[in-house]
């Protein structure tokens, strides 16, 4: 069984920053829902359906807070961190959501390895839920088509997820022949 953190994956936002200050000592909280919301658009490929963030934040370098961003059932909590006393900010952290292109790549490249072969897989909803102990399957087929399923175990709400190739089962034995 492999064990992956997507949240190793999905912390590709670290480098995300914007300068969201507006002259005040706040910060412009209209710049964080679209710096939030654009930024996740690009992770996952689908627009969010609402971005929510605080009303107001004092600017102050250091300190944290905290977005909800929904894609339809699915939300995530978005920890975005001041890096700065000028309003420069910068995602630290996702959780509450697994995102399908991040799986798939993660699946494909493990099994691609170890196989030698170049795989693609396709998990379905592009947006999950990471629910511990939530189980669904994934798509896995090489360049002939040849492939399986993939059972995908989530153990916990940051993105952290096991999976493993599903054993095809064995065809009923036949009943034995009349004499």
């Amino acid at each position: 069984m492999r064990s992956l953190s997507l949240s190793a994956v999905l912390l590709v936002f670290v480098g995300c920053q914007f300068q969201a200050s507006c002259g005040g000592k706040k910060l412009n909280m209209e710049k964080a829902v679209e710096f939030v919301g654009s930024t996740l658009e690009k992770d996952v490929g689908q627009k969010p359906t609402a971005v929510t963030c605080p009303d107001s934040v004092k600017i102050e370098a250091g300190t944290m807070f905290e977005c909800t961003v929904a894609f339809g059932a699915p939300k995530a909590t978005v920890v975005i961190s001041q890096d700065d006393d000028k309003g420069n900010v910068t995602i630290k952290s996702i959780t509450g959501i697994l995102i399908a292109a991040k799986l798939e790549k993660a699946i494909s490249d493990d099994f691609g390895s170890k196989l030698n072969v170049h795989i693609t897989t396709s998990c379905g909803d592009r947006v999950r839920t990471a629910t511990a102990g939530d189980k669904f399957t994934c798509d896995a087929r090489d360049a002939k088509g040849n492939g399986g399923k993939v059972m995908v175990t989530v153990t916990d709400t940051t993105g952290k997820v096991n999976f493993e190739l599903v054993r095809p089962e064995a065809p009923p034995e036949a009943p034995p022949a009349a004499p």
